[in-house]
């Protein structure tokens, strides 16, 4: 695996979910930046407001109302900007969005301008050398939908202006020979468990899972990097969608797969059906028609969209709780 390079003329653009997402996912990418003179402009889509139990658990109370969530919103702002300081960022340069937390995967099928707007401005005004997301296959859903983004904002870039890596957190990944990494020293790894620790509210639960991330060499890969499991191939032939796609037997098993399509056309957006029957109605506005079959232990959609869209994103998932089985998928191009 090659060891990922920075120079002092890139600019860095972090797209990070939540607060606790750039030292987890980036910590010892960021300290190296700043130690070479590169530009850093750390972007946070939500405040990870929504995060109650720790919030219960250090405010002793059970029932939070919107004031207490958005009381802890900011507090996890504030452990973000200490974060950012001990990886030597500027933590006057953060950027909070505070779109909902929990949320965005909703908001982009819902109006997904409203999200990438934002990121467009801020893409046109710091001219980014390289951009920092997710992975598409991460399964948190929070995290594919900041991905998503990231892929649009590329997509419409065109002029190869930027480059785009992905860290992982919550994904299964196939291997990928474009992996790149950087191993970080024993003095960056301390600052990045010093970064971590900083977002004390994230450790009152699931503090090994938190702190591992300190440890290990810092991995980033092409965004679109495909889970192990569960398989999905997805397919674009102009505007018919064909997705084939194998659950595996799981205590989700009695819950009914949802297939959710993002598409980027004139505007980005998207749409979610529950294959739940052989006949989906009533469908979305964008969708001409819908149909779904058994092949042996597969499913197989076909999705005729109103529209031939730039490209679709695919994610088959079961819900329940917080986490899906899958992030989105890039569905390739066919020759029509």
């Amino acid at each position: 695996m090659s060891e990922l390079s920075l120079r002092k003329d890139d600019r860095i653009l972090g797209l990070f979910p939540h607060p606790d997402d750039e030292s987890l996912g980036a910590g010892i990418l960021l300290q190296r930046a700043t130690a070479v003179g590169a530009a850093v402009l750390p972007v946070f889509l939500t405040s990870g407001e929504a995060n109650a139990w720790p919030q219960r658990v250090l405010d002793r109370k059970l029932v939070l109302t919107a004031e207490d969530q958005k009381r802890f919103g900011l507090r996890r702002q504030g452990e973000a900007r200490e974060a950012l300081a001990t990886l030597g960022v500027n933590p006057d340069a953060a950027v909070f969005l505070a779109f909902p937390d929990t949320t965005l995967t909703a908001l982009l099928l819902a109006n997904g301008e409203s999200a990438l707007e934002p990121l467009r401005n801020l893409v046109r005004e710091f001219q980014p050398t390289l951009v920092l997301a997710p992975l598409l296959a991460d399964c948190h859903p929070d995290h594919s939908a900041t991905a998503a983004l990231a892929l649009a904002l590329f997509t419409e870039a065109k002029s190869g202006s930027f480059r785009l890596l992905a860290y992982p957190t919550h994904a299964n990944l196939a291997s990928s020979q474009e992996a790149t990494q950087i191993a970080g020293t024993a003095a960056e790894k301390a600052l990045k468990r010093r970064a971590i620790a900083a977002h004390r509210s994230q450790l009152v639960f699931r503090r090994r899972f938190h702190l591992k991330f300190a440890g290990a060499p810092e991995v980033f890969l092409p965004l679109t990097t495909p889970p192990r499991t569960p398989q999905v191939k997805a397919t674009l032939e102009g505007n018919v969608l064909h997705v084939s796609f194998h659950l595996p037997l799981s205590w989700r098993s009695l819950r009914k797969p949802v297939l959710t399509v993002v598409t980027l056309q004139a505007s980005l957006g998207g749409f979610s059906l529950r294959l739940s029957q052989r006949q989906l109605a009533p469908l979305p506005p964008q969708v001409q028609r819908c149909r779904w079959q058994r092949e042996g232990k597969s499913l197989r959609v076909l999705v005729e969209l109103a529209n031939a869209p730039e490209l679709a994103l695919v994610k088959v998932s079961r819900p329940a709780f917080l986490y899906d089985e899958m992030g989105f998928v890039l569905a390739d191009k066919a020759s029509v």
